[in-house]
């Protein structure tokens, strides 16, 4: 098992010649039946197929969740390695499967206890949706096909899961390897990257906030200023889209006015129990820049600084 050790940027760049286990995960989990993704965390494949193609580093934009996991998983290994004297924890990098080209694993931690070298996988989580019983091998899809991976990745025999939901619920899992199911997981992820990455064909765009994102970083400014013909498909979606906008209007017209009959119900009081509650927000404390500008036109200047345009989606054709 040969890890890498490299810079922050090194080490994102050197991500993009291959699949990692969250994003083989995210292949696995994109053709999973609803019922078998319980708790596992979608990640958009156009997003990934975008950044294993373009050339610049992307840093993920930092969020609670985020900052959660990576701040409470020194505390998690350390709740792990308390029940377990004598092993030996060790921090692990990028690791690349030494026979099958472009996966790679980033592997939390590394135990060894005697004789004995097995994994570990650290997690935290608000919900405990898709988790089971401590000690069982009951986790969400994704982090089972990420364990997997490292398995395959590692060449290790079992890889424990430790867990925190919420702040107190401490879980523990082992999932064994099993070596012909690791190999299809990885036969599928690696034929996704021939024919996506390799193949330079690009997934088919999902709904995600990632893949408007990537959509926007692909293609920041228009190169055509003409607007070109339709063609046949591209005529159905705009169709399609139409129609949905439609519906999501009359929808949201409806709710609209049952949400003010509920509040017409409601009155003066606080609510209603079991339907919903209508209380007045904490007041807040505003900026009044107009005012400022007025008052301070050159202090006001001053603080200005030139932010470049985005490009606007507008739907043609559409009645309001």
């Amino acid at each position: 098992m040969e890890k890498t050790t490299n810079t922050r940027e090194q080490w994102l760049r050197e991500r993009k010649g291959g699949l990692g286990g969250t994003d083989v995960a995210s292949i696995i989990c994109a053709s999973a039946e609803k019922d078998m993704k319980v708790g596992s965390f979608g990640k958009s494949l156009f997003a990934l197929w975008s950044n294993k193609m373009r050339n610049e580093i992307e840093e993920q934009s930092d969020n609670p969740a985020m900052k959660r996991g990576r701040v409470m998983e020194k505390y998690v290994s350390e709740l792990y390695a308390e029940n377990r004297p004598g092993i030996e924890v060790k921090e692990c990098g990028l690791v690349w499967h030494k026979d099958t080209k472009h996966i790679f694993g980033t592997p939390d931690r590394i135990i060894v206890g005697g004789d004995t070298t097995w994994g570990l996988e650290i997690k935290t989580r608000r919900s405990r949706e898709g988790w089971g019983e401590s000690g069982t091998v009951l986790v969400p899809l994704d982090v089972e096909v990420q364990c997997r991976v490292y398995m395959e990745v590692t060449d290790i025999p079992y890889w424990d899961v430790a867990v925190l939901i919420g702040m107190d619920d401490y879980r523990e899992y082992r999932i064994e390897r099993d070596e012909e199911l690791g190999q299809q997981i990885l036969k599928t992820s690696l034929a996704w990257w021939d024919k996506h990455v390799a193949g330079n064909v690009p997934p088919s765009p999902d709904g995600s906030d990632m893949a408007k994102k990537a959509l926007s970083s692909m293609h920041p400014r228009v190169k055509v200023e003409d607007l070109r013909a339709p063609t046949g498909s591209e005529i159905e979606n705009h169709n399609r889209l139409l129609e949905v906008r439609r519906t999501i209007k009359a929808l949201t017209d409806e709710k609209n006015e049952i949400e003010n009959k509920i509040r017409a119900a409601i009155g003066d009081d606080a609510g209603i129990k079991g339907i919903a509650s209508w209380k007045q927000n904490k007041s807040s404390m505003r900026f009044d820049q107009k005012k400022f500008e007025q008052d301070h036109p050159d202090l006001y200047k001053s603080y200005l600084s030139k932010r470049e345009g985005s490009r606007v989606f507008r739907v043609l054709g559409a009645k309001s």
